[in-house]
């Protein structure tokens, strides 16, 4: 994800990189396997559609045409950034809007807002005067793992079942 203009840049230098070194080993491929060359060029490829996909993302905020996205709780740091650029707004701006550093935006946004507050994340949210809707949802069913069914370390659950069965009593297997 570009973050800033330097990232920005960045990116658009890297894209040309690429896309001149594909030209390169198209251009050489006369004496290359062409399995090999397919596979370099097909791994070139999909660094390039990462770059493009990453422009095209940033250059649609900062030009307002991309005014929605959604995000999962997981990607929140992505939304707040995304918001920030469509807003129009860099770090230095963002930060006095916050009223704090243009480091520390820097800081949240290099740790992807992991380290964050609630409040803070309520006072960003303010700040970039957006709608910010969270779902939760009940239905989801839990995962079990493994340890979630082992007894604790020195239990012997084997006793354990023994005496309860002795006792004519019916084990249910539900927590």
């Amino acid at each position: 994800m570009i973050k800033n203009e330097k990232q920005y840049g960045v990116t658009k230098n890297n894209l040309k990189k690429f896309q001149d070194a594909i030209r390169v080993i198209s251009e050489s491929s006369s004496s290359k396997n062409p399995l090999l060359l397919k596979l370099q060029i097909d791994s070139i490829q999909s660094q390039i559609d990462v770059f493009e996909e990453e422009i095209e993302m940033y250059e649609g905020l900062k030009k307002g045409e991309i005014t929605n996205v959604s995000r999962g709780f997981e990607d929140l740091s992505c939304g707040i950034i995304e918001s920030r650029i469509a807003k129009g707004y860099n770090q230095k701006q963002f930060a006095e809007l916050l009223k704090t550093s243009e480091q520390q935006v820097q800081k949240y946004e290099s740790e992807n807002y992991s380290n964050i507050s609630l409040k803070r994340l309520q006072e960003i949210v303010a700040v970039l005067d957006v709608d910010f809707d969270a779902t939760f949802n009940f239905n989801k069913k839990r995962r079990f793992t493994t340890s979630d069914f082992l007894a604790p370390q020195g239990v012997n659950t084997i006793e354990i079942r023994n005496r309860i069965r002795s006792r004519g009593t019916t084990v249910s297997m539900c927590r």
